[in-house]
């Protein structure tokens, strides 16, 4: 059997609870009204009986009845009785058929012919005469006593139709408008499954939507499927770098294999293939490590061993060790380095940060240039920069140097290298719960400026939240 929508449902819901609570409300007050009305009804009724008493007197014997006795008054019929029964003045009734027994100074309810009748007796006794009874009947039918009652039970029952008519309509109209951005999600879903394109948003409008939780649900979809196609998109460019990166070096192994099997001569000749064969293969395995690297950052698994120790020392080793590379190129490198700054970091990553910046300052610099490395301390954290007068960056490439394996032109280095360095550079820092950031004047030069805490461990919790926001 197939299943009402959400939105049927909970409009089936809506107007059942609407009606039963109108139908509630209309039969409390009907039957406070009539409670009220009986009240009235039986108060009159006494007082129209009483008074008309003073009508009836026994003197000396005899009953005397005023002429001027009005028996139908108020919607009060009334009559007296001797003995027996007998009706003196007055008369029943339409209706009142039957004989009603005499109950003395009690206002009641008696049925006749199934109507119902409210009665009261007034007895008058006198030891010269006979006992003589007044009596008031006035009928007990509300609607007929009270018109009111019968106007307000004609009208219910003609509105509730329309009143239900109106909240069901009403009712879906505010449930279809409430769901809509759930309708939304669920074309965008099935757009995306049949097409594979991530591409797509529900895209509500904040202005002709209101903002409650489902539009906050809405735009969390979307944000989703932002960082879900960025996500897709980086795997796939990651995917075709990587392979091309790797297809270079292995092209060269096979082809010096080659060579060394078929057509080296002399061993010279095979060692000089076997050299090629080396160093590609050191290439190769610096790539897959640094990609290794970067994939257990991904996943929140890379394992970094902090502990507190002389970053100035660290920096200055770094600086001395890549001063030997520098000097190929006849670049200086320049120290002003501020002594004894202790920090809570992995040694081996943050070695790293200065290795892959003053390499890619000597691959990008210029001859006869210099290379400057500062460390300070400021406050509770640590600041470095590293500063080149290299050919520096285009303004257009500045916020894609963090992309993996991008590089800003191969052309214009020396060729080494797949674009890594700084990937991992920018994961290292976000790990420290450092920043970074770069400015660079195209053929001037570049500055690199990091700000590490130094008074902070960093938990393996902490390092998997710097990813995401790396990420991001």
């Amino acid at each position: 059997m197939k299943k009402f929508s959400i939105k049927t449902r909970v409009t089936i819901w809506y107007v059942f609870f609407l009606v039963v609570l109108v139908c509630l409300v209309f039969v409390s007050l009907i039957y406070t009204s009539n409670r009220l009305i009986q009240k009235n009804i039986m108060g009159d009724l006494t007082a129209v009986v009483e008074d008309s008493c003073r009508d009836v007197k026994i003197k000396d014997g005899i009953l005397e009845i005023d002429d001027d006795m009005i028996t139908y008054r108020d919607s009060v019929y009334v009559l007296v009785y001797k003995e027996n029964n007998f009706i003196v003045t007055g008369s029943l009734p339409a209706g009142v058929k039957k004989e009603i027994p005499f109950k003395a100074g009690q206002a009641r309810k008696e049925t006749d012919s199934g109507r119902e009748f409210y009665v009261y007796d007034y007895l008058i006794s006198d030891e010269t005469f006979d006992d003589v009874w007044v009596r008031g009947i006035t009928s007990a039918d509300l609607g007929k006593s009270d018109p009111a009652i019968a106007f307000m039970l004609k009208m219910f029952l003609i509105a509730l139709p329309l009143l239900i008519l109106l909240a069901a309509l009403g009712g879906y109209y505010i449930t279809k408008s409430a769901f809509r951005p759930v309708f939304r999600i669920s074309e965008t879903a099935r757009r995306i499954e049949a097409s594979k394109d991530l591409s797509q948003r529900i895209g509500l409008d904040a202005q002709t939507n209101t903002k409650d939780e489902l539009y906050d649900l809405a735009a969390t979809f979307d944000r989703m499927l932002t960082r879900l196609e960025a996500s897709f998109q980086a795997e796939k460019q990651f995917s075709n770098d990587a392979s091309h990166e790797l297809r270079t070096p292995i092209s060269v192994i096979m082809a010096q294999c080659e060579y060394a099997l078929r057509k080296a001569s002399t061993l010279e000749e095979a060692q000089t293939a076997l050299e090629v064969i080396l160093a590609q293969s050191k290439n190769m395995s610096a790539l897959v490590s640094q990609l290794l690297t970067l994939a257990r950052a991904d996943q929140g698994t890379a394992q970094l061993e902090f502990e507190t120790i002389n970053i100035s020392e660290i920096t200055d080793m770094v600086a001395l060790e890549q001063a030997e590379l520098a000097a190929r190129k006849n670049i200086s490198i320049q120290r002003d380095i501020q002594p004894d700054i202790f920090a809570c970091v992995d040694e081996t990553l943050f070695m790293r940060i200065f290795i892959n910046l003053i390499s890619n300052g000597i691959k990008y610099g210029k001859e006869g240039g210099f290379i400057r490395v500062i460390l300070k301390r400021d406050k509770d954290r640590a600041v470095s920069q590293i500063i080149d007068d290299g050919i520096g960056i285009p303004p257009q490439d500045l916020p894609k140097i963090w992309d993996r394996f991008y590089q800003v032109n191969p052309s214009r280095s020396s060729g080494s290298g797949a674009g890594l360095g700084l990937s991992m550079v920018k994961w290292i820092v976000s790990a420290h719960g450092g920043t970074i950031k770069v400015d660079s004047i195209l053929g001037k030069g570049t500055r690199f400026t990091i700000s590490l805490p130094l008074n902070r461990t960093i938990q393996k919790e902490e390092v998997y939240h710097e990813r995401e926001n790396f990420e991001e």
